[in-house]
């Protein structure tokens, strides 16, 4: 990841994951939150090294949609 990647990295306010700006249709939620909770586009996740590659979402899950994961099964 180069210097300019990482002046566009946000952290989400929902799991507290860091993720690149470009890759969330909402300002404040990586595109794993948006989805989950709001049903935006989601990434096709390529996990390298502990972070996917291409939004660079660490793999975190809130409490709050962990228990909306549990309703669904």
């Amino acid at each position: 990841m180069n210097d300019i990647e990482l002046a566009k990295t946000k952290e989400c306010d929902e799991c507290g994951s860091t993720y690149f700006a470009s890759t969330s249709q909402m300002i404040k939620l990586c595109p794993e939150c948006a989805y989950r909770l709001y049903g935006y586009p989601n990434c096709v996740h390529e996990f390298m090294d502990g972070r996917c590659r291409l939004c660079h979402w660490d793999g975190s899950v809130s409490e709050y949609i962990r228990g909306l994961q549990g309703e669904l099964e």
